[in-house]
């Protein structure tokens, strides 16, 4: 949530690392270099307070634009 108070545990590396952050062009970005890599299964975990709006976004940006 967005005011946890308990997330100071995961490091800004992690973050940068192994979340996407942003508007959905940014998640398309990161996801097709993740594919480029060779990752073929992401994972949607949306565990914040905006699970509507970012499922809505995936099922209409984000996955459209990985096909």
């Amino acid at each position: 949530r967005t005011d946890n108070p308990d997330t100071a545990f995961v490091p800004d590396e992690i973050v940068d690392r192994f979340c996407l952050l942003g508007p959905p062009q940014a998640h398309i970005e990161k996801l097709k270099a993740l594919r480029d890599l060779g990752v073929d299964q992401f994972a949607l975990y949306a565990m914040h307070d905006a699970r509507e709006e970012v499922i809505d976004a995936y099922g209409q940006q984000v996955i459209p634009a990985l096909h």
